[in-house]
């Protein structure tokens, strides 16, 4: 399950998962039929229309996944609320929104998942289920200009470490994936709003190229796999250095 499924990483993760061959049911907030001719497209099994930042809606989704497939292998929190600001320009509200969807909604999906995956048998290896979310370079590296989205991933990056540090030894992984700048969602309308945003996202990259969403797919996929077991509480950067400080 994939919350944020139709947007351009959901959609990458979808298309590399289901290849594999998993059943993916995507979330998001698209209309119902809109978002059930992305599912087939992107090769999902289903879409449900649900906000993330909604409790009661996220609660019954994992449930409705649960029953209609019998166990809740993955889930991912990928879904957020993008905001562009610094600190006097953003009000309580704006504040409200980014914690209602990038930090409580990634929590109420992992007592969710948590809640299913507890009543499902280990694995071989002892494991019951995998938790994974969509955090940002920014979580760790400050960048000015989007205050309350940055401190946001810092909590996100923190609630995976929590929610691994409880849930390890009854066989969850929680494991969270750091994109840098991609070539794709916000940072593509970015760039064809202000082409020369380019040369500045470029200069903050040490490989000197944007990422793509399919690149962040790949490390899903190898934290759904039995290769990442003993993998938890980690956030893995998929940002070609971003986290970095690039010296001439």
């Amino acid at each position: 399950m994939i919350t944020g499924g139709c947007g351009d990483i959901g959609t990458a993760t979808t298309r590399k998962l289901a290849g594999l061959g998993a059943k993916v049911v995507i979330v998001d907030l698209w209309s119902l039929e809109d978002g059930k001719d992305h599912a087939r497209e992107s090769g999902a099994a289903d879409y449900l229309r649900v906000d993330q930042g909604n409790s009661s809606e996220i609660h019954e989704a994992v449930a409705a996944v649960s029953r209609t497939f019998g166990t809740l292998d993955t889930v991912i929190g990928n879904a957020a609320h993008l905001s562009i600001g610094r600190l006097l320009e953003r009000t309580a509200l704006d504040w409200e929104e980014s914690l209602r969807v990038n930090v409580t909604g990634c929590a109420m999906l992992a007592q969710a998942a948590v809640t299913q995956m507890l009543k499902q048998p280990p694995d071989a290896s002892g494991v019951r289920g995998r938790i994974l979310f969509t955090s940002s370079w920014v979580g760790t590296s400050p960048y000015p200009g989007s205050i309350d989205y940055c401190a946001s991933k810092a909590a996100l990056d923190h609630l995976t470490r929590l929610v691994a540090q409880e849930y390890a030894d009854q066989g969850i992984r929680v494991n969270a994936v750091a994109p840098g700048i991609l070539d794709g969602g916000a940072s593509r309308r970015a760039v064809e709003r202000k082409p020369e945003l380019k040369r500045m996202m470029l200069a903050s990259i040490p490989v000197n190229k944007l990422g793509t969403s399919e690149q962040v797919a790949d490390a899903f996929a190898f934290l759904c796999s039995p290769e990442s077991n003993y993998i938890t509480g980690h956030i893995l950067f998929v940002d070609g250095g971003c986290s970095l400080t690039k010296r001439d």
